[in-house]
């Protein structure tokens, strides 16, 4: 065996450069869980100890390098460290194969807020479908190009005239817990259904008296008539519907989640806040840890219905 010269082996430096392999491995394993569980904060943070950890890596192997002196090579003879490029190919390779699986499932999880997807205005037919004083069950497609399996269902209870403006409650009917769609407490009178036909859609009304709110039959959420959570695993009160009156119809918009709502009927006062996702709740260190729904509202003021 021969020597081309003397070698110091520095012990310290080993042991950290073996280190940050397993510190860029676990941080590419973090972003890509993060992008499953929470886009905005999980993968970030894996990204920049990945990141961190390929810039510590080499740093250290140049480092190793520089400590490990070795007698001059013969004049005119160049030489590249093995170990070096080994080093530099690793991480190429590691960036490439974490860029091919990061960026796809990130476009798909972040183009859809950055290119501002909304949802499509509905039509629920003409204001003398909704009785005043009156819950009707409202049931609609969403999205007409995607046929059945985009249809809602939406609590529409007309409260009269407020200042000579015709006032709406427009309440979702997906639980806040998991989104499970939920049920009036109280009898839905399936014999006086009626069918619109509008340029959204058919739309099925059904006139309800829930008397006691409304419930999920999955878990066991109650709400009141006014949508606010009075027991079970919700997260929140029921999410509600923006709503619009056009040529003597009405028309629901978009969609915006509440913490609260104070009073009742034409009076009333919802608490708004951005569109929350199913089981996130509206206050406290846990709605950071949520990724954002796509479609957003930027209010956070009482919004007074009318």
């Amino acid at each position: 065996m021969s020597m081309n010269g003397s070698q110091r082996f520095d012990p310290t430096t080993a042991q950290a450069a073996s280190i940050w392999p397993i510190g860029f491995a676990g941080g590419a394993a973090v972003m890509l869980i993060g992008l499953v569980l929470s886009p905005l904060i999980i993968a970030p943070l894996g990204a920049a100890i990945a990141v961190l950890s390929g810039i510590a890596w080499a740093r250290g192997v140049h480092a190793a390098e520089t400590r490990n002196v070795e007698e001059p090579e013969p004049e005119g003879e160049e030489r590249y460290p093995r170990n070096s490029f080994l080093a530099w190919a690793t991480l190429g390779i590691g960036g490439l194969v974490a860029a091919g699986v990061a960026l796809p499932v990130a476009g798909f999880a972040a183009l859809p807020s950055l290119l501002g997807q909304r949802r499509r205005p509905v039509d629920l037919g003409p204001l003398d479908a909704f009785p005043e004083g009156r819950f009707v069950i409202a049931t609609f497609l969403s999205d007409p190009e995607a046929g059945e399996v985009s249809r809602r269902a939406a609590y529409i209870r007309n409260n009269g005239l407020v200042g000579g403006v015709p006032s709406f409650t427009a309440m979702s009917s997906r639980c806040t817990h998991v989104g499970c769609p939920t049920q009036p407490n109280g009898p839905v009178f399936n014999r006086q259904h009626r069918t619109e036909r509008t340029p959204s859609g058919d739309v099925g009304l059904v006139p309800t008296l829930p008397a006691g709110g409304f419930g999920c039959p999955c878990h066991g959420s109650q709400f009141d008539e006014e949508g606010n959570r009075t027991a079970g695993p919700a997260a929140r009160a029921l999410d509600r519907y923006e709503f619009s009156i056009r040529r003597g119809h009405l028309w629901l918009d978009r969609l915006y989640s509440v913490s609260h709502v104070d009073g009742s009927g034409a009076a009333v006062r919802t608490n708004r806040i951005a569109l929350r996702g199913a089981g996130e709740p509206a206050t406290g260190p846990r709605v950071m840890a949520v990724p954002r729904q796509p479609e957003q509202l930027t209010s956070t003021k009482p919004d007074k219905e009318h």
